[in-house]
């Protein structure tokens, strides 16, 4: 019998304890993840959603018979002994499976020049040798750089952990194994190395459309981690991005706990400088010594903490820092199974030629625009209304047991960044009850999309039989982040800082300055799903004492080195 998509469930009336080991705010891959760590050291979790299902954007949804995955796209490091797959291991004791893509993961679109990712460092590099051989002395510099920024992450995220030793350790870390450039921004850093525009353009375009910045304020090193994630491949959960949240669910309530949706949280309770619990939104108080904040860094700050009532104001940890770009998603369903279709197991990124255009420019009502006809906002084609380029992604070629859940069908998705101003006319107003202007706009941007959709796939025309469009109003409603953003606070140079000095994202710890309280997922350390779990586990890290944390990273270690139970690859 094929399982649902929905994961969690309302919790009757009354049924909410009063009293918890912990309470976590959110069901997204990191808020989960911390959850299971602690479920894990024998503690009682309550997981608090206020959407409909768990998951964050790792929850799939259904809709006249059609399903997506509204985030999950792929992830990397899930060949045997890599990061993810032991901690996807450890934390769902290898009931979580993964697909590979296969070879290649990614194909880029730039200007109608095609290329595509392969998997390994070697045969990436030798690729870009055979297209650009006047380029291989900077090819390889850069690939040589790319290895020498394998540390980086793992030495901020240390640095991210409280006490002397892990402060030591990250100092010692970041001295011998991050070099200056990793700090820099990439653009600056890969024109120093090569002088093929066409080049450059083929090294920086994924790092772009997949961490939403443009390349002069991404740091070098986001570009190598992203390198390093799928240099032994890609993968996608099979039976699809529901499994995810699934999965993590069950030891949760393995140890007593529970994941609760349609649940929102109003606040966290203080005593003094000491987190006590939440109050839910219907009124229901629920103490813990333990409170943990997935919602996003702007959400607890700024709307769950209780305003300061002293008469000097406490330091705003969000001073200076970005808001991510928020995007529209349109979701596609179409007639035919993905084969017929000629759907591709890879992701597609599509730009005009210039991956920075958009994100440089900074506003423009025509951010969709691909160089024919009016924009949506009424100007002319090439009128400073550059796009954002496109990621099209086809689950339902991924996951092995699509076709056999749904036989003739198919279901994608394409992104595009946007003008954080596109939709600020249209800000408080109501889902399902937007103004026609709102509507209007879809619509013109929907139009734009398949456009594009039928261009890079022409066996896709007349074959969609229903689309909808998420936009960042959308994306606010049911994930709560300010501005619809996809990773929550911009992960730029201002916030990792120049190497030599803390940046402004250094002020955002999982061990926060009210006692009991930590920060969980994207916002702690990086984006995406990589980020998300990473924060999670350094949330679960503070939160537990001594002991706990011994349980805890003896099992990350047996789950590396292949002593608990483990799953393998489906081809």
């Amino acid at each position: 019998m094929t399982r649902g998509v929905l994961v969690g469930r309302r919790p009757a009336p009354g049924e909410v304890a009063d009293a918890y080991d912990a309470v976590v705010i959110g069901s997204g891959a990191g808020g989960l993840t911390t959850a299971v760590c602690l479920a894990r050291q024998g503690r009682r979790v309550a997981v608090f959603e206020q959407h409909y299902t768990a998951g964050g954007y790792t929850h799939a949804y259904r809709r006249r018979g059609w399903e997506w995955d509204v985030g999950i796209h792929y992830v990397g490091q899930l060949a045997p002994r890599e990061p993810v797959r032991v901690l996807s291991d450890y934390l769902t004791g290898g009931a979580l499976r993964w697909a590979p893509l296969g070879d290649p993961y990614d194909e880029y679109r730039l200007a109608g020049e095609v290329h595509r990712a392969p998997v390994g460092f070697d045969a990436h590099r030798a690729g870009l040798i055979a297209r650009f051989p006047a380029e291989r002395a900077g090819i390889e510099a850069l690939f040589r750089l790319i290895a020498r920024c394998r540390a980086v992450l793992p030495a901020l995220a240390l640095g991210r952990l409280s006490g002397p030793v892990a402060r030591r350790l990250a100092r010692l870390l970041r001295a011998a194994a991050v070099p200056p450039e990793a700090l820099r921004p990439a653009r600056e850093v890969v024109a120093g190395l090569v002088r093929d525009e066409r080049l450059r353009q083929a090294v920086l375009t994924p790092s772009v459309l997949l961490l939403a910045d443009s390349s002069s304020r991404l740091p070098f090193f986001l570009l190598a981690v992203l390198f390093e994630h799928f240099r032994t491949g890609a993968w996608y959960p099979v039976g699809g991005s529901a499994a995810i949240a699934r999965a993590l669910a069950e030891p949760v309530r393995a140890a007593g706990g529970e994941v609760f949706v349609r649940t929102p949280v109003a606040r966290i309770t203080l005593d003094g400088t000491r987190a006590t619990g939440v109050v839910l939104a219907d009124g229901t108080r629920v103490r813990a010594p333990v409170v943990v904040s997935a919602a996003g860094a702007h959400h607890t700050y700024r709307t769950l903490l209780p305003r300061p009532s002293g008469a000097a104001p406490e330091p705003d940890p969000l001073e200076g820092l970005r808001n991510g770009y928020p995007f529209v998603l349109l979701f596609l369903g179409l007639d035919g199974d993905p084969a017929e279709l000629g759907l591709p197991r890879h992701n597609l990124m599509v730009t005009d030629g210039d991956c920075d255009a958009f994100f440089d420019a900074g506003a423009g009502k025509g951010v969709l625009d691909g160089g024919t006809g009016p924009a949506p906002g009424g100007g002319p084609a090439g009128s400073g209304a550059p796009t954002s380029g496109l990621f099209l992604s086809f689950s339902c070629a991924k996951d092995p047991t699509w076709t056999a859940r749904h036989p003739g069908r198919s279901t994608g998705e394409i992104l595009a960044f946007v003008d954080p101003e596109l939709f600020a006319p249209f800000r408080g107003s109501r889902w399902r009850d937007r103004d026609p202007e709102y509507l209007a706009l879809k619509a013109a941007l929907t139009e734009r999309l398949l456009d594009r959709l039928y261009r890079e796939l022409p066996r896709t025309r007349g074959r969609v039989a229903y689309h909808e469009l998420g936009t960042p109003l959308t994306a606010e409603h049911f994930a709560g982040w300010p501005g619809g953003s996809l990773y929550g606070l911009a992960k730029d140079v201002a916030a990792f800082g120049d190497g030599h000095g803390p940046g402004l994202a250094d002020r955002l710890r999982p061990r926060t300055a009210h006692d009991g309280l930590y920060l969980s997922g994207q916002d702690v350390l990086a984006g995406g799903f990589m980020g998300a779990v990473t924060g999670g586990l350094l949330a679960a890290h503070e939160a537990l004492d001594r002991r706990g944390r011994a349980r805890l990273w003896t099992g990350l270690l047996a789950s590396a080195t292949g002593r608990s139970r483990g799953t393998s690859d489906l081809a």
